[in-house]
């Protein structure tokens, strides 16, 4: 799946009126971790700090995927082919 698509998907999963609150939390917050300049570990610090930036926040949307509904994640599946 490419990168626009998945962006796609995981948007078409958040304004999902079936998709539960807390994985709409979480996977907003898991962009935002990415986007955001404000980290636990500041960039400065050379691979540690661009590495906690993908892990927490790939750990956040993977988590968020894993709690979201099986009928939901098909149907979006299915949409964003």
């Amino acid at each position: 799946m490419s990168f626009l698509r998945k962006i796609r998907f995981y948007a078409s999963i958040l304004f999902d009126r079936q998709t539960p609150w807390y994985v709409k939390l979480l996977i907003t917050g898991g962009f935002f971790y990415l986007i955001v300049p404000i980290d636990f570990i500041p960039d400065t610090i050379p691979f540690i700090g661009l590495l906690d930036d993908v892990t927490i926040g790939t750990a956040l949307i993977a988590l968020a995927l894993h709690l979201v509904p099986d009928k939901v994640i098909k149907r979006h599946e299915i949409k964003n082919i």
